[in-house]
């Protein structure tokens, strides 16, 4: 089994497990010494980041509204 199947498997158990058994699970991860550092880590808040809005609208194409029909035909026929 890869690390992939085991991870696809674990957030189906997690999906369905019902909301106690999943606070039952999240203190057992918590207080595991294997999996306890690993819980903290993932508890702490990601680093701020810088939201660039520097040629967000430019895609090198002009009237994309206008040709809308055109573009996804495109991209329609470059999937076949």
């Amino acid at each position: 089994m890869t690390a992939a199947e085991d991870y696809d498997h674990l957030r189906h158990v997690l999906d369905v497990l019902p909301p106690e058994t999943l606070r039952h699970l999240r203190v057992i991860v918590d207080t595991d010494p294997k999996t306890a550092p690993y819980a903290e880590h993932a508890g702490a808040e990601p680093p701020a980041r810088r939201l660039s809005f520097a040629g967000i609208g430019d895609s090198g194409r002009s009237d994309l509204s206008e040709r809308h029909r055109e573009l996804v035909q495109d991209g329609i026929e470059l999937d076949r």
